[in-house]
């Protein structure tokens, strides 16, 4: 659910931060106040998320707009976001809460400028499961300013999970009954959680699918490859909502194929990308396909793999964005390459990096990205990347941003990051340029997160523990809010 940004947050004394005062989009004011009747909470129990409460009451009119006002004890109040009101029976969710502990609360109805609240009443939520309780963000230095979202595995499973500003878990969806792994969670446009569920890298003949979930834990949809192809683990992106959502994500096909002429094996298991959008009804609306756009001699590097495997991807993509007019970013990881795709007619727009890059990077001293991740247009239109920094010497991972000049054709470094001390990163790998202008930088393969400001001074930094030790990710991302989707 979308609401308006116009909101006043509430800072925890835990560190939670919650919209207390957001209303959605705003309705004539009523002349009567509707009477609340019947007001319960209802907290489940696990597989269920437990940081949850779902708020049930009745009103004899509809309000203007309602929340839930809710507080534990010694800590400060805390509020849901005012959304529009209904007659008759209605029901809040309220998210981020602590486990094993007992909340009051009430049920506040505006209406016409006048706030009513019911009779207020406790509820009490469960403990977490075994899996999460030793499961943090481990705070090093500074104070976060979003919540922090990954995937959590398990040796059976594993989890959605989301972590306050104080490194505590305070939303979470299981997915330990499937059996395969958790990866690449992440906020929606339309409010909603995506995560991969599967075994794959983006090139092994294994399945794996993306669901869809609602903040209050409703697994809403699932994309998957069609027959013949392999949904890849690296990315989806939704876009519009109800009739006119579509999604965009990456699948591939295997072929064998003679990599001799560039030194790799005369029958190898190869597989090639397409990026592909469809619409609610799953109807391919869109396929770019790699095998027709990409040569094998543009994979660059990976001497070892080329040579020695017998199952394996030329170009593996790992992610996608869009640009301000709604095309494709794509990030090449095998070609070290970013690439711009139109989203209607599939022509190849631009390639910066690689061997077909027809931009030259200027003022960047190591001379461009390497095995590169996350690459997004911002809004002032350069290109932010996470530079894992492969093939640099020595081996570094960075975060940079250039300046593009599509005249020229040219890619102008106006601004970098490296952590101190170095940390390097073989894979994976998120960037993020905050509301704020701070950036936010996942070294998720080390489990670390560092948010940083323009002039690359460290805010916050924070350490992902899994049972007391260094845990490791996919991708850690930024979420501003658990009640819908707000650019963080």
């Amino acid at each position: 659910m979308k609401f308006s940004r116009a909101c006043t947050l509430v800072a925890a004394g835990t560190g939670v931060i919650v919209a207390s005062a957001c209303q959605d989009n705003p309705v004539e004011p009523k002349k009567q106040v509707g009477a609340l009747v019947s007001v319960t909470a209802e907290t489940p129990a696990p597989p269920a998320n437990v940081l949850s409460a779902k708020v049930s009451f009745t009103t004899t009119a509809a309000p203007d707009s309602v929340r839930v006002f809710y507080q534990a004890t010694g800590e400060l109040p805390q509020a849901t976001p005012f959304r529009a009101g209904r007659m008759g029976a209605d029901t809040i969710d309220v998210l981020g809460l602590r486990p094993q502990t007992i909340y009051q609360y009430h049920v506040d109805t505006f209406t016409g400028g006048m706030l009513q609240s019911s009779t207020p009443a406790t509820f009490s939520t469960l403990d977490l499961p075994a899996d999460l309780q030793d499961v943090k963000m481990e705070k090093i230095s500074g104070s976060a300013s979003r919540y922090a979202a990954t995937g959590v595995p398990t040796s059976s499973g594993g989890y959605a999970v989301v972590f306050d500003t104080a490194g505590t878990i305070v939303w979470y969806h299981d997915f330990v009954n499937t059996g395969l792994p958790v990866s690449d969670l992440m906020m929606q446009p339309n409010g909603n959680f995506t995560v991969f569920l599967g075994t794959t890298s983006g090139s092994a003949a294994a399945e794996g699918y993306y669901i869809e979930v609602t903040p209050a834990g409703d697994e809403v949809h699932t994309y998957r490859a069609p027959s013949g192809y392999y949904t890849d683990d690296h990315e989806i992106r939704l876009a519009g909502s109800g009739a006119t959502k579509t999604a965009s994500y990456i699948t591939y096909d295997i072929r064998p194929t003679d990599l001799t002429a560039i030194g790799g094996l005369p029958s190898v298991a190869l597989a090639g990308h397409q990026i592909v959008r469809e619409d609610a009804t799953g109807t391919r609306l869109f396929t770019w396909d790699a095998w027709n756009n990409i040569d094998f001699d543009e994979w660059i590097g990976d001497d070892g793999t080329k040579s020695t495997k017998a199952a394996t991807d030329y170009d593996h993509p790992n992610a996608v964005s869009f640009d301000p007019d709604g095309n494709y970013i794509v990030s090449w990881r095998n070609l070290n390459q970013v690439m711009a795709i139109n989203s209607q007619s599939g022509q190849v727009m631009w390639r910066i990096g690689g061997i077909k890059g027809d931009y030259t990077f200027l003022d960047d001293p190591l001379g461009g990205f390497t095995k590169q991740h996350s690459a997004k247009i911002l809004k002032n239109g350069n290109l932010l990347v996470y530079d894992n920094g492969t093939e640099h010497d020595p081996q570094e991972t960075r975060v940079v941003e250039y300046h593009l000049d599509h005249v020229a054709k040219t890619a102008t470094m106006v601004w970098q990051y490296h952590h101190d001390p170095p940390i390097y990163t073989a894979f994976v790998g998120w960037v993020e340029r905050l509301a704020s202008g701070n950036t936010w930088v996942g070294f998720s393969l080390a489990g670390r997160v560092v948010e940083v400001d323009p002039t690359g001074n460290v805010v916050w930094e924070s350490q992902l523990k899994v049972n007391d030790a260094n845990g490791s990710a996919y991708r850690i991302l930024p979420i501003a809010s658990l009640y819908g989707y707000v650019a963080p």
